[in-house]
């Protein structure tokens, strides 16, 4: 793939998030790589990989860059090689999945174009699975353009039984907002499909611009605005017991206030359907 010029690279998000029982990598620099291999030594944990793990050279955007519904067919390509780069190296590393967006910003406003570039997608993100045998969850955003609904994701995903959805609740809950929807109801459309959840609260698009992802705590109220996390921890698990939940924040340091929101996280779960972390 040839080098992208006169593009400044973004800078590698170098993230580690933590779940319940499990973490997931996102975006690493390449001279961080060892220093990742012996921290997950030593967390003997089950993880993940939010693709892409490494940004090749010819990558230079954000890691959250995803040109699959893209009318520029050299960008679209590049997210294809990216996807093809990120699941080698998923597989490599021994990690039990791959998450990766579908959606972007900057995707077409053509539905006539739209669906057949997501469906393209879908098939190849398919074929990497059986070629590779890792399971992919595409991430649900959809913040514009022509294919934004739970309704499309699940319309394409539906058709191919390798793959899964990974439920954002900040991001579903900006989407629906932005769009007028109820949050809960875009949820029960995409919980059959779901295999992983990234966790974080929000009020509003504007407060994740001010505030990021917020961590989880059990005073957020969902009538002062917050996203009813356990009601939406009660319709996914009853489809998928077995759902991969990563809390999407960075963690400096286990606070009581952040250990607070793991163990709300844990006790809602274990209400719910009995899941066992161990």
């Amino acid at each position: 793939m040839a080098l992208n010029t006169g593009i400044e690279r973004v800078k590698e998000a170098e993230a580690i998030h933590h779940g319940q029982g499990r973490c997931e990598v996102f975006d690493y620099p390449r001279e961080g790589l060892a220093g990742l291999k012996k921290f997950l030594n030593e967390q003997k944990l089950p993880f993940s990989f939010h693709a892409p793990l490494i940004r090749p050279h010819y990558f230079p955007y954000s890691g959250v860059t995803s040109f699959f519904i893209n009318d520029d067919e050299e960008k679209r390509k590049l997210s294809f090689e990216l996807m093809k780069q990120s699941a080698k190296d998923t597989r490599d590393w021994g990690a039990e999945y791959m998450v990766c967006h579908l959606t972007y910003r900057e995707d077409t406003e053509d539905a006539e174009k739209a669906w057949p570039m997501a469906y393209r997608a879908a098939e190849y993100l398919s074929e990497l699975t059986e070629t590779t045998g890792v399971p992919i969850h595409i991430e649900f955003a959809g913040y514009a353009g022509a294919f934004c609904k739970p309704e499309h994701f699940v319309e394409v995903i539906s058709r191919y039984p390798n793959l899964g959805i990974c439920i954002d609740t900040g991001h579903a809950s900006n989407c629906a907002q932005l769009y007028g929807r109820n949050y809960l109801n875009d949820i029960e459309t995409m919980a059959p499909y779901a295999r992983s959840m990234h966790l974080w609260n929000t009020k509003s698009i504007e407060h994740w611009r001010k505030h990021g992802h917020v961590p989880l705590h059990p005073s957020q109220c969902p009538t002062e605005g917050w996203v009813d996390i356990e009601k939406t921890l009660e319709i996914t698990l009853s489809h998928n017991k077995d759902l991969k939940l990563i809390h999407e924040y960075r963690i400096a340091n286990m606070d009581d206030e952040i250990a607070e929101g793991f163990g709300w996280i844990r006790d809602t779960v274990e209400r719910f359907k009995g899941f066992n972390f161990a």
